[in-house]
């Protein structure tokens, strides 16, 4: 929400909230799961009981196919081919993706129209701040976005949840102003049998009105940030109650899945937590199958794992779009790094141990309140390279920014306003500019420190 309609949400009832809430939801219902959708989906069921040659064979075709297209019409690749003496017939394995050069995302960043296909018309245009708070616009077509929506709805029917069963959403959805600590702490979008609980307002004192809420709805699913359902669990813990539902699956997605909160979470709730891990570029979503490893899947993208001779079980997370025809990204360095099952000879990856470099910390409020992604304050803002944000009081944060270029320039008030609309106001906030951020020992970067601890 943005802006005019932001004003008119805030302002109604909830139970007008409720019916802005559906109107919006039967809008994406239409957008995400309709058409190619079905036909998407049949492939997807199909793909999981390909034998290796099956899969090698459809990856090959339009792994070539891709080439073919991004020689033709990508200005960005027809110069890149052209500078390597690449040719289409010289990429038509897999095993031949080592040939072209990995793709940053400062060099996309920097001029991303080169990017876009000649003549294509997106069917939406993704808008990420990504791990590092670097804005990006993405071109994406109809069948790689409903892909993506379908590779979620297949990993959640893989584990018990029918499509339209009752979910519970916890991620970072603001259903009413951060300083409205009134309940109720929900929305419900009538379109996707979904209720939309708020990982903004929950605390000790708001607890009992989310404990009686999800007893009433018994959802057959809980999906949304690890932290935000992990902080529910404990919750229940510190007050020594249960749930008086038995969910299928919790799925989490978005932040990385500590080991303490899938215990917290699947002692609570009784339930098995089934993460999937997936990207604003749409280029690789890999699913935790029953064992808890992340297999991943074959028709979205080609995923590589770049390691190097210290540590050859975990490398950088390397991916290739077989379906993005508006903006394609041939071997895109995600951000992310992966650990593997086994040493691998080959950089292709069917399957991971675990997903490394997605560890946020939270910020914590003076009420109580923890929230555990706050890169969303940076949507919609331009000029940013990378920032960080780092709590050093219970209320004081610092905001790091790199600027893009020494003549950018930055609205400071609109990121105020982000903030505080997820803290609140008794957050005080501070915005400082500076050549660049530090990493930690390991090399990552943090998006959040929280130097105030409990």
């Amino acid at each position: 929400m943005g802006g005019q309609i932001e004003n008119i949400y805030y302002s109604s009832p909830v139970w007008m909230q409720n019916m802005l809430v559906s109107a919006l939801g039967y809008r994406l219902y239409l957008k995400r799961y309709t058409g190619r959708f079905h036909q998407i989906r049949t492939l997807l069921s199909e793909a999981r009981h390909w034998p290796e040659s099956q899969r090698l064979a459809y990856q090959n075709e339009r792994l070539y196919e891709m080439v073919r297209f991004c020689r033709q019409n990508v200005p960005y690749y027809q110069r890149l081919f052209a500078e390597h003496g690449l040719r289409d017939q010289d990429i038509t394995h897999i095993d031949d993706l080592r040939k072209i050069p990995v793709l940053d995302k400062d060099t996309l960043r920097m001029d991303q129209r080169k990017f876009k296909a000649a003549g294509s018309k997106p069917y939406i245009l993704q808008n990420t701040s990504g791990s590092t708070g670097t804005p990006l616009t993405l071109a994406v077509d109809e069948t790689t976005y409903k892909m993506a929506m379908a590779l979620v709805v297949d990993h959640e029917e893989f584990h018990g949840v029918p499509f339209g069963a009752r979910r519970a959403t916890f991620a970072g959805r603001m259903v009413q102003r951060a300083n409205d600590l009134s309940p109720p702490f929900w929305r419900f979008n009538r379109a996707e049998n979904q209720r939309l609980y708020s990982s903004y307002h929950l605390n000790k004192d708001t607890f009992p009105f989310y404990r009686k809420d999800l007893d009433s709805f018994a959802p057959l699913e809980l999906i949304g940030y690890p932290s935000a359902i992990s902080d529910i669990a404990g919750y229940y813990e510190l007050t020594e109650t249960r749930p008086q539902f038995r969910p299928k699956a919790i799925i989490t997605n978005s932040e990385t899945l500590l080991s303490w909160q899938r215990e917290r979470i699947e002692n609570v709730f009784q339930c098995p937590v089934r993460d999937y891990y997936g990207t604003a570029e749409y280029v690789v979503f890999a699913g935790q199958d029953g064992e808890g490893l992340y297999q991943v899947n074959p028709t979205l993208g080609i995923t590589e794992v770049l390691t190097d001779k210290r540590n050859k079980l975990q490398g950088d997370i390397i991916a290739t779009s077989l379906t993005n025809y508006c903006m394609p990204l041939l071997r895109y360095r995600v951000g992310d790094s992966a650990t593997l099952i086994s040493e691998s000879e080959g950089n292709v990856q069917t399957a991971f141990a675990r997903i490394n470099g997605r560890l946020d910390d939270y910020i914590e409020t003076p009420d109580g309140r923890r929230i555990g992604r706050i890169d969303h304050i940076f949507k919609g803002l331009t000029g940013i390279k990378e920032a960080q944000v780092i709590q050093e009081t219970d209320e004081h944060c610092r905001i790091l920014i790199v600027k893009e270029s020494e003549e950018s320039s930055l609205n400071e008030h609109a990121l105020q306003e982000n903030f505080h609309a997820r803290t609140g106001p008794e957050m005080k906030l501070l915005i400082e500019y500076t050549d660049q951020i530090p990493r930690a020992a390991n090399g990552k970067f943090k998006s959040v420190v929280r130097a105030a601890k409990a």
